[in-house]
């Protein structure tokens, strides 16, 4: 095992424990299809790691790669580090299917449903579905990714066949703790869900605020998946960061942005944590990119989150690079992780 992949690097913006009053769980509790029960640590210690990454984008030439190795080849250079935690999350952009008519727009993702299996033997846990991707090929590609997810034992939130299965979250237990897991999409190429009609969760500060407060009524922990502002930006929009303030409001312990393809930065907010943008993760990037683009969609982590009943204990990064001659993530080398460590000290710096 090399020393990257071991190594937990603490950046500058480290949180005590959140101090919000926590609320208990209802007494109601749910049937099996809305809760996995972590395994990984079965006793109930009332701490919980969690590991949480970028884009996983597994189409176009990531298909072509794992029907030659495997549905695990995106994974394989970054297992132990995926593995490691209570519970995984990360991003899908993009679709399970080989069905559905192709959404009129620039780019559209999708995966053979064969590869599905992959991310769950990757050690992901939970995705985040409430994306401009996940309707690239209609309600039939759709459902289709969700058929998907659900036979490789992968929750998810953030899409359904209705608003109301859009915006439900994932439930997941681990360690004595009950989790809640809520996505939402706030850029365009989106369609949202409708009263009767597959779609995203669209995140608005009402409907995140709304949801977040019946989550916690039901968990100990509300986290949010937040889908919003503009592409290669280093600084969160004005939108992003009042949707996610809006979600801490409520109850979120922590919230976790996507879309930006690049690191943004991290702040506490009164009593939870706002990670503005993980990057990508898996993503077919290749020299081309990088001599045009340069290093920073290449740029990503795993983020470390330490978790108790009362919110976020603490923060730190294993520092990882998208290898542009493999189309898949490696532990960063001392030179890329020291890039990777001063770039999210100057973005979060400029949060505060």
């Amino acid at each position: 095992m090399t020393p990257q992949l071991v190594a937990s690097v603490a950046i500058s913006l480290l949180f005590l424990a959140c101090v919000a009053d926590p609320q208990p769980p209802a007494t109601d509790e749910p049937g099996p299809a809305d809760t996995l029960a972590a395994t990984a640590t079965p006793q109930a210690t009332g701490r919980v790691t969690l590991n949480a990454v970028g884009d996983l984008m597994l189409a176009r030439d990531i298909v072509t790669l794992m029907d030659e190795h495997g549905s695990g080849y995106p994974f394989a250079a970054v297992r132990e580090l995926l593995a490691d935690a209570d519970i995984t999350i990360a991003n899908l952009e993009g679709t399970f299917t080989e069905r559905g008519e192709a959404a009129s727009k620039l780019y559209t993702f999708r995966t053979p449903p064969r590869h599905a299996p992959g991310i769950a033997e990757a050690g992901i846990d939970v995705v985040s579905l409430g994306n401009n991707h996940t309707l690239d090929f209609g309600a039939a590609g759709l459902g289709d990714t969700l058929t998907a997810l659900d036979a490789a034992g992968v929750r998810y939130g953030g899409a359904g066949a209705d608003r109301a299965a859009a915006r439900r979250p994932a439930f997941v237990e681990a360690n004595g703790l009950r989790l809640a897991f809520l996505s939402y999409n706030a850029v365009n190429e989106a369609t949202p869900a409708g009263e009767a009609s597959a779609g995203v969760a669209w995140g608005d500060v009402a409907t995140i605020g709304e949801d977040v407060a019946a989550a916690k009524r039901a968990a100990d922990l509300v986290i949010v998946s937040l889908h919003a502002g503009a592409e290669y930006q280093d600084a969160p929009s004005e939108t992003q960061r009042a949707l996610a303030r809006a979600a801490v409001d409520a109850g979120a312990a922590l919230v976790l942005g996507h879309h930006a393809h690049v690191l943004q930065g991290w702040e506490r907010y009164r009593a939870g944590v706002i990670v503005y943008g993980l990057g990508n993760f898996v993503f077919d990037l290749d020299r081309d990119d990088l001599a045009t683009l340069g290093p920073r969609p290449f740029q990503t982590i795993v983020l470390r989150v330490e978790l108790t009943r009362t919110g976020v204990e603490s923060v730190s990064v294993r520092p990882v690079f998208i290898d542009p001659d493999e189309d898949r993530p490696r532990p960063a080398t001392a030179a890329e992780a020291r890039e990777i460590e001063a770039r999210l000290e100057r973005l979060n710096a400029a949060l505060r």
